[in-house]
């Protein structure tokens, strides 16, 4: 019966030649991802953990594949990467099925860089076949970029087809007024009703017992438990580290309705789990917390916040109906639509 591979067989496979492979938990990798180029909360060692942590919780069998790439005495590059089971299919990937690119520092070379790149993808495609995997999906220009990566010029060599997605950003470094006239033009009413029924709050200390009331609503709204406690206390460590802001509205009784929390690094916020009261799911609840966080991110060093994809039926993964309506509402928020590029079936 096939098993998970082992992280020491893994390392094996991925020979680098001159370059050293090592696991995440052998060096600082948040020391690494500070210096790196195009810093996204995805490569943060927090984020990876309550994304590890939401796999192993929900009793999916995986491994932390995440490495880093050492050039002399120097890691170059961090890469994130997850092989797990999923149900009967065994998958190597980080997010949504996809792999995501490599994070490089910014004082590498346009060549290590390029070399290191096609080794990479080169190891990958052999992993797949080794491991007999299904499917490679690779993805590019996850940040917003003028220019496209070399990363994305070696996928596109070796790829024999090319899809798109888009994803929605509010760019920070525009004053509020200048946002809010990229709103979706039904928002703005729906704004101005909603903060007349209720108050939005930004949870500035610890407090546990706030915490706890937007875990009850959260399965309330779910119907189910949808995460383990560990993941549950990963999320709530990243606030008390002030590395996300919880955002949470009450009603004119006190009782918490909404709750939002948002994942921050030096160069983007997340907007990462939400919950609200599905009773009151015909008022504007979201529409005022949302205008309420986006006002806070102004006041921060980030430069953008990322809202999340908006999907559509033709995306060649097949968004549910339900994913393409909560991409709709985020969408609706954003002064800027992004496409990211996902690379499949590889020479």
């Amino acid at each position: 019966m096939k098993k998970l591979v082992s992280v020491e067989k893994f390392i094996d496979l991925l020979f680098f030649k001159k370059f050293k492979v090592i696991q995440r938990n052998q060096f600082n990798w948040d020391e690494v991802f500070n210096i790196s180029n195009d810093q996204s909360v995805f490569y943060d060692s927090g984020y990876i953990e309550f994304r590890l942590e939401c796999l192993k919780g929900n009793e999916i069998e995986c491994l932390d594949l995440s490495i880093g790439i050492k050039l002399e005495n120097e890691v170059v590059a961090i890469f994130p990467l997850f092989y797990f089971k999923n149900g009967k299919d065994f998958e190597l990937s980080f997010i949504e099925g996809s792999i995501y690119p490599p994070l490089f520092i910014k004082t590498l070379s346009k060549k290590t860089e390029k070399e290191i790149s096609n080794i990479l993808i080169d190891n990958l495609i052999k992993l797949f076949e080794v491991l007999e995997l299904k499917s490679l999906v690779i993805a590019d220009q996850l940040f917003p970029n003028r220019s496209l990566s070399i990363w994305h010029k070696t996928n596109m060599n070796r790829a024999k087809h090319c899809s798109f997605i888009r994803e929605s950003f509010v760019d920070l470094s525009q004053d509020y007024s200048t946002l809010k006239s990229y709103y979706r033009k039904s928002y703005k009413a729906l704004i101005s009703k909603g903060y007349k029924l209720l108050s939005p709050f930004k949870l500035d200390h610890n407090d546990s017992k706030v915490w706890e009331e937007f875990k009850a609503l959260h399965f309330k709204s779910a119907g189910r438990i949808t995460r383990s406690e560990k993941s549950w206390d990963l999320l709530f460590d990243q606030v008390k580290e002030k590395n996300a802001n919880f955002y949470f509205c009450r009603d004119h009784n006190g009782i918490m309705i909404g709750g939002s929390l948002v994942m921050i690094c030096k160069h983007e916020a997340i907007y990462a789990v939400a919950a609200y009261d599905r009773s009151l799911f015909h008022l504007p609840i979201g529409h005022p917390l949302q205008d309420f966080i986006i006002k806070d991110l102004l006041n921060t060093q980030v430069q953008w916040y990322r809202l999340g994809r908006l999907y559509n039926k033709i995306d060649f993964d097949c968004p549910t109906d339900k994913e393409i309506q909560i991409g709709q509402f985020k969408s609706g928020f954003s002064s800027d639509l992004i496409a990211s590029y996902r690379f499949t079936e590889f020479n």
